[in-house]
């Protein structure tokens, strides 16, 4: 029993260096890269900036995630040309 609680803690912490991985991966490349072929929308309140899965207009019409985003409104607009 001992065993196996240690092979599971084991395989927990390897998975969690494999997570910290894929997230320092996804941090390092996300902001450099905007959406091109979809149609999300970017809405900036004072210094907060959140992503919203479509635009202001159409969010009564289906489903809309809106994702608070840990950009700095300057970086979002300074992508945007």
């Amino acid at each position: 029993m001992v065993q196996r609680i240690f092979n599971i803690e084991q395989h927990q912490m390897e998975t969690d260096e494999k997570i910290e991985l894929i997230l320092d991966k996804i941090e390092e490349i996300a902001p450099k890269q905007l959406p091109h072929k979809n149609h999300d929308c970017f809405l900036i309140i004072d210094d907060s900036v959140y992503l919203l899965g479509t635009s202001v207009k159409d969010m009564g019409n289906g489903l809309c995630a809106v994702t608070k985003l840990q950009a700095l409104p300057e970086t979002i607009l300074g992508m945007l040309k």
